[in-house]
């Protein structure tokens, strides 16, 4: 999705991934999941000069996992660094041909600052065959199928042309102009996986019976109700994070560096889809009844995927925090924003 056409890819505008992801979402959200993080492989690409970038992904379709959090080090050594760490959550890591790995840069052990005086923290690419993967390491709550494991990387040499700092960007097209381009199609798994969701509950509740007078659960008004309202829920949601990313894509589009304002509003919408979606879900749930928590029942799995999608750091309430912060033209701790 986010491949350049340059390179012969679709290179896809955000809305257009949201809708890709939120239909893969719909139907299963692990799948959903990992197609919104292994299409992350075009905008690590751009924060690569082409010939690197093209070594590494001989194929448009190759999928990237890993964790960019400088959880590592990067040893400086002649030509490049060594590499050594171990990183949590590598979604996709059971198929992914590439694995990127953050890490913070060393010189004979001691941290190396940046222009800054923070600690230096680079990402490195590298290919699957030079990463250990540490199977059976991912036991949560949801998107259980996601594959989000541990792997690791035990002194491995890394040329500097595949390493980058977030915001590099080394490609001029609209969709690689904003360092956290690569978040926006995050909110597609939440809105597909409550759509499914009301989708299961409207086809539990078309039958079930209420009491033993035979009535139906369609035709009481609470039942109604709560179907109407989750209904509204997910619509709001999903219309404030399509209006969202619009608005940034035009921004980028002609130019311009989005505002405070609008990097606000990013953050808050990566928090408000997914407690929206979350919070209709949960209602769908109570409203079905004892159907909704049956392990089998499509719902209950919604509610856990959803439930594990809450504590990723784009669906917590410290985004509302920084969005607040944003909207008074402050800075946040989070770089990507």
């Amino acid at each position: 999705m986010s491949m350049p056409r340059a390179w012969g890819g679709p290179e896809l505008e955000f809305v257009q991934q949201i809708e890709i992801v939120e239909v893969l979402a719909q139907a299963d959200a692990s799948a959903g999941w990992c197609a919104m993080i292994c299409s992350d492989s075009g905008f690590y690409a751009a924060m690569l000069d082409d010939a690197p970038a093209l070594s590494l992904y001989k194929n448009l379709d190759f999928v990237t996992a890993g964790l960019l959090l400088p959880v590592g080090r990067l040893e400086t050594v002649n030509g490049g660094y060594r590499l050594s760490g171990r990183w949590s959550f590598g979604s996709g890591s059971s198929h992914a041909d590439v694995f990127a790995a953050g890490a913070l840069v060393t010189k004979d052990g001691a941290i190396v600052p940046d222009s800054n005086g923070q600690p230096q923290w680079r990402i490195a690419l590298l290919p699957a065959d030079q990463v250990q993967v540490h199977e059976g390491t991912w036991h949560t709550t949801g998107l259980s199928g996601s594959g989000s494991n541990d792997y690791s990387v035990d002194n491995v040499f890394v040329d500097h042309d595949y390493t980058f700092k977030l915001g590099e960007t080394r490609r001029p097209e609209t969709l690689y102009r904003w360092r956290g381009a690569y978040i926006t199609n995050f909110v597609g798994v939440p809105l597909g996986v409550a759509a499914g969701a009301l989708g299961s509950a409207t086809e539990a509740l078309v039958d079930k019976v209420v009491d033993p007078a035979g009535a139906l659960a369609r035709d009481q008004p609470r039942a109604q109700a709560a179907l109407g309202r989750a209904q509204a829920m997910v619509g709001s949601a999903r219309s404030y994070a399509y209006d969202i990313f619009g608005q940034l894509w035009s921004t980028l589009d002609r130019g311009d560096e989005p505002t405070y304002a609008l990097r606000a509003a990013i953050a808050g919408c990566l928090v408000h889809t997914t407690a929206a979606c979350l919070d209709a879900v949960r209602l769908l749930v109570e409203t079905v009844g004892t159907a909704g928590i049956r392990r089998g029942s499509p719902l209950e799995r919604n509610l856990r995927d959803l439930i594990t999608i809450r504590q990723h750091i784009l669906g917590q309430d410290k985004m509302a925090e920084w969005a607040g912060a944003l909207q008074f033209g402050k800075s946040v701790d989070f770089p990507i924003l």
